[in-house]
């Protein structure tokens, strides 16, 4: 099988959490092959760096040529490249061969340690970024390369227009450094301002994020997205890997190039956004207190729809299902908007009658469940599907609008027995994922012996 092919000329962190090592890892999470040219050797973890080799230009230079001779390279980035006469190196060959690199202007580890000397920035801006794709800079290298302080968001627009100026096709300022609990990166391509927001993750402080960021940014252009989907979808595969990160020393979290969070990309706005990240921390928690009992053969589905939601492509579940796999739940699936149709349905009906529930999810039937259920209290409404008339638009939607009425309030449990090649099905609904997983642990508790 082809693989397209990525090249990181950066430095190796000794801690494994940025550098080169934190690039191969990004490439291999996209499927990309990475090929590497290493610019310097750095002692560092968690805590500090300790020390940098700097690897002779001349190596460097053997090492691209070496690389660009041999393999067909579909996209670039450079990380830690220390000095002037390293980026002067590494200019002069990535022109040779056509190749516009995406450059992430590495100067500080998340330790304060310099990652640059004094010669760093007046050479960057002369010989690396008049020939770059694109610049992914923090607030503070953004600063120093345009000469002007960032506090806002204007002043981050500001700098963009000013190191747009210097050369690069497009300028990613990344807001991680500014105040507030919504991180907003500003990409900038000469024209207009695209904008990624995401919630900030509190506490952490995601050693190898940058060279993360920019690596993903590098190998989906490798894999054929545009510039500035590129940026979008790596910040939505970074927020997971941060969310998801760790801390394997000492000092300073990293990243976790494992994780298998996929945040779905170009989520319309902010509310969706809430609503996936909701639900996602509702389905670990679900993991975590379902009884294998309570998965139905065909699998469990959980959503959450958006509020006045009018289609299932307003609601968010399990592109997949929970299932039962060594007598454990398991999940088998992302999360994505328009992913239910059945469970989904049950919603959109009952947001139909003008009702404030907006979250549901499906468990094995048993007569004991339907009973524990009325005994705990919960309202339970049902129906039987052979009563089904043939205009119906979905069994769903008309069962959900049968069991909830004449009153018009919708039930917490909407169970049926089932029909011919039909599994008989208990569903839980309720006002936001939280309420139907506090029924659900209720339901657990009073179903064990």
């Amino acid at each position: 099988m082809e693989k397209k092919v990525a090249l990181s000329v950066a430095g190796s962190d000794s801690s494994g959490g940025a550098g080169i090592q934190a690039d191969l890892k990004s490439f291999s999470y996209l499927g990309v092959h990475g090929t590497t040219v290493i610019t310097c050797v750095t002692s560092q973890n968690t805590t500090r760096v300790e020390g940098i080799f700097k690897v002779p230009a001349d190596v460097v230079r053997s090492q691209l040529e070496s690389v660009l001779t041999d393999f067909p390279i579909a996209a670039v980035k450079t990380g830690m490249l220390y000095d002037d006469e390293t980026i002067q190196q590494v200019a002069k060959t990535l022109i040779n061969y056509h190749l516009k690199p995406v450059v992430d202007p590495v100067m500080v580890a998340t330790s304060g340690d310099r990652l640059s000397d004094a010669s760093f920035v007046s050479s960057l801006k002369k010989h690396l970024l008049p020939n770059a794709l694109i610049v992914t800079a923090n607030a503070p290298e953004a600063s120093s390369i345009a000469g002007i302080p960032i506090k806002t968001r204007q002043d981050a627009e500001d700098a963009c227009k000013k190191l747009f100026s210097l050369g690069p096709k497009y300028v990613l300022v990344k807001g991680g450094h500014l105040k507030g609990e919504t991180v907003v990166d500003i990409l900038y391509d000469g024209r207009r301002y695209h904008t990624v927001s995401l919630p900030r993750i509190p506490n952490k402080k995601a050693h190898g994020s940058g060279c993360t960021l920019s690596a993903l940014i590098t190998g989906l252009l490798a894999l054929g997205e545009t510039p500035v989907d590129a940026v979008q979808k790596a910040k939505y595969i970074v927020w997971g890997m941060i969310q998801e990160g760790y801390s394997p020393g000492k000092g300073s979290d990293v990243l976790n190039h494992s994780s298998k969070i996929i945040v779905p990309p170009f989520l319309r706005d902010e509310q969706h956004f809430q609503v996936w990240l909701e639900l996602k921390t509702a389905v670990e928690q679900l993991i975590n207190i379902l009884p294998a009992s309570f998965i139905p053969e065909v699998g469990l589905n959980f959503v959450y729809a958006c509020s006045n939601a009018t289609s299932r492509n307003d609601i968010c579940g399990i592109n997949g299902r929970i299932v039962k796999y060594n007598d454990r739940p398991y999940l088998c699936g992302s999360l994505a908007f328009g992913a239910s149709k059945h469970v989904a349905a049950i919603v959109l009906a009952a947001q139909s009658v003008d009702s404030p529930v907006r979250s549901a999810l499906n468990i094995r039937y048993s007569k004991t469940s339907v009973e524990q259920c009325k005994k705990i209290g919960f309202t339970v409404g049902t129906f039987e599907r052979k009563d089904e008339p043939a205009t119906a638009p979905s069994t769903m939607e008309w069962g959900t609008k049968y069991a909830i009425g004449t009153p018009g309030r919708v039930p917490d449990i909407i169970y049926d027995t089932g029909g011919v090649g039909k599994e008989p099905m208990i569903r839980i609904l309720g006002k936001n994922p939280a309420d139907v997983l506090a029924t659900l642990r209720t339901l657990v508790a009073a179903s064990k012996p």
